[in-house]
């Protein structure tokens, strides 16, 4: 049993859990997948989650698409994610996140939610034993200080 990253993610991997079912969904991954850095994560060769970054003007955008049975590998799915974003070299990192799983996964991934408007969530990835600097999150945003390291100010391992 073992866990493998590939990089780039085939067109194949983005198909399968990235929208390929609508023109929209399937143009966006193609995008990500030609213009950014792409990680395909596997256990026994099976494909349980993407990841990726793609260019901006500042940095890059991260974005993450875990299969919903990715469950019992998740903290490892965690931990390469975390590994990987600290290696690369990006002035600055981050997440929109758009569903309460992406909400969990960046936060585990080590970024720091800052701004939500209710649909959509905005954070900026820290690292480990990095202080990066958050607009607190807005009041009536419905993320809590418990689930806002930006908040604590503490860099989670």
């Amino acid at each position: 049993m073992t866990y493998r990253i590939d990089t780039p993610a085939t067109l194949f991997d983005m198909a399968e859990l990235s929208g390929a079912n609508t023109l929209v969904g399937w143009a966006v991954a193609r995008e990500m997948w030609s213009g950014g850095e792409t990680f395909a994560m596997r256990y026994c060769d099976e494909l349980v989650g993407l990841f990726g970054l793609y260019p901006t003007e500042t940095g890059a955008e991260a974005w993450f698409n875990i299969k919903k049975n990715a469950a019992p590998h998740m903290m490892r799915l965690i931990r390469d994610i975390r590994l990987t974003l600290a290696s690369r070299s990006y002035p600055e990192i981050v997440v929109i996140c758009t569903t309460d799983a992406g909400r969990r996964i960046a936060i585990a991934s080590g970024f720091h939610l800052f701004e939500s408007d209710g649909e959509i969530t905005h954070g900026k990835f820290v690292g480990r034993g990095q202080q990066g600097s958050c607009k607190p999150a807005e009041t009536g945003s419905s993320i809590t200080a418990a689930a806002n390291p930006c908040r604590s100010r503490q860099a989670t391992g």
